[in-house]
């Protein structure tokens, strides 16, 4: 055979294969997240990694998304443990997915559930997270911040010589740098000072960390673990916008760090 022409067998063989990929069929399946009585249930983001498409749940629980067999379907919520779940056949053939999620005592690293039976019914044993809240009255503003509030260290004070916390931070002071950051993140001024500008950055780079372990980034966009602080520079250095890490932007998050990771894995191999 021609060596030319098996060069372009070969690679029509390949586009076809990356076409079939590529259109995935989905099919739409309804939805409920269940919790016991008291737990909020409203605003719950299910992203489906492999179709990079999301949605939330609805006041009472229900949601619609489009998924097909194997397909992991990524549950967060700001006051929940994040997990995943598997979509099985009998989530396809039912269109319909019931996750009911049972707080447990002891947190896991990574929860990854399938469907216990053929009608996609789902339990998560899952870690409670503790939310703060900030009333209106609490003052944010930089000036309170840097003038007015005592940060000097007590018992609730991170351990000291803590060589990972000093390396992430820099030296910097942990408890002013950060609630300083994240006051810019949630207040911005129109025109910020450089002391500003290097807090914000800061409590970008340490809001992404808390929020995504390294398993987690490793994981769901495919960056090698021994890149994963890398890959938090590139994402902030690349015009991460403050609002992403609002609680009602948790999908727009994740479409955002997926397109970054593509990015970053792109320049990496080149």
């Amino acid at each position: 055979m021609n060596p030319f022409r098996a060069i372009i067998y070969v690679f029509l063989f390949g586009c076809s294969l990356s076409l079939q990929a590529q259109e995935v069929e989905r099919t739409v399946i309804n939805g409920r997240v269940t919790a016991p009585q008291g737990e909020d249930i409203e605003g719950i983001n299910l992203y489906n990694i492999s179709s990079q498409k999301g949605t939330v749940t609805e006041a009472d629980g229900s949601f619609t998304l489009a998924v097909a067999e194997q397909d992991r379907i990524l549950v967060s919520a700001i006051q929940f443990q994040s997990f995943k779940v598997i979509v099985d056949e009998g989530v396809i053939n039912n269109k319909q997915l019931r996750i009911y999620l049972n707080p447990a005592v002891n947190e896991l690293e990574e929860v990854i559930v399938r469907p216990y039976d053929l009608s996609g019914n789902v339990i998560a044993d899952v870690d409670r997270i503790k939310v703060s809240t900030v009333g209106s009255g609490f003052d944010l503003s930089y000036e309170n911040l840097e003038f007015k509030m005592d940060f000097r260290p007590d018992r609730q004070s991170s351990i000291k010589r803590n060589i990972a916390a000093e390396a992430l931070n820099q030296g910097a002071n942990q408890a002013g740098a950060n609630l300083l950051g994240l006051a810019g993140l949630l207040f911005p001024k129109k025109k910020q000072t450089p002391k500003e500008v290097v807090a914000t950055k800061e409590a970008l780079t340490v809001a992404l960390r808390q929020r995504f372990s390294n398993t987690y980034i490793t994981e769901t966009f495919d960056i090698e673990s021994a890149r994963v602080n890398d890959f938090i520079y590139f994402v902030e250095e690349n015009g991460l916008q403050p609002h992403l890490l609002k609680e009602t932007n948790e999908i727009r998050l994740l479409e955002h760090l997926h397109q970054q990771s593509e990015l970053y894995k792109s320049r990496v191999q080149n």
